[in-house]
């Protein structure tokens, strides 16, 4: 399939292979475009078969990053700054992964705190004055999620980060 002319079969079985790819969950470009290419299909023929599918109106980018991040969000166990790392990682750009996060939080009303919340009452560290040891595990732990150290310090004071706590 490495040929430089593409001929309109191998464009053909590229083409199917992305709308087989798409039928199960949506995609980015990106992540097709590396589908096609471990699948062997030629430059040309990934280019060609990636305009095809944009053609028919299944792929688009900025389509598939604001529902991604509206899913993300409304599950509640990521903040903005993981979603958008997730974003990035389907080979969007960063502009393009924040202004989805953006738009998919104005869309739902995303309350980070609310959410970051959520995560600390799922493990049990809400509702209960924390050790100096707890506080830090639950602030690496809504750190690690993606939400803001503004949210991190009015849900937990003033909480180091740091395994061993303040005082240790």
């Amino acid at each position: 399939m490495d040929s430089e002319d593409p001929t309109a079969e191998d464009v053909g079985r590229a083409t199917d292979a992305c709308l087989k790819l798409l039928s199960v969950r949506g995609r980015s470009r990106h992540e097709l475009l590396l589908a096609l290419e471990r699948k062997g299909f030629s430059e040309p023929v990934r280019e060609r078969a990636l305009s095809r599918v944009e053609g028919f109106g299944y792929l688009d980018d900025a389509r598939f990053a604001r529902d991604r991040a509206e899913v993300l969000l409304r599950r509640g166990r990521y903040g903005p700054r993981a979603v958008e790392e997730r974003l990035q990682a389907h080979g969007l750009s960063r502009e393009a992964a924040s202004e989805a996060v953006a738009s998919a939080s104005g869309e739902l009303g995303f309350d980070a705190e609310a959410s970051a919340r959520q995560v600390l009452e799922q493990r049990g560290l809400l509702g209960r004055v924390l050790a100096p040891k707890d506080r830090a595990r639950a602030g690496r732990l809504l750190f690690s999620r993606g939400f803001s150290e503004e949210v991190i310090h009015r849900l937990l004071g003033d909480a180091t980060l740091e395994p061993s706590g303040p005082d240790d």
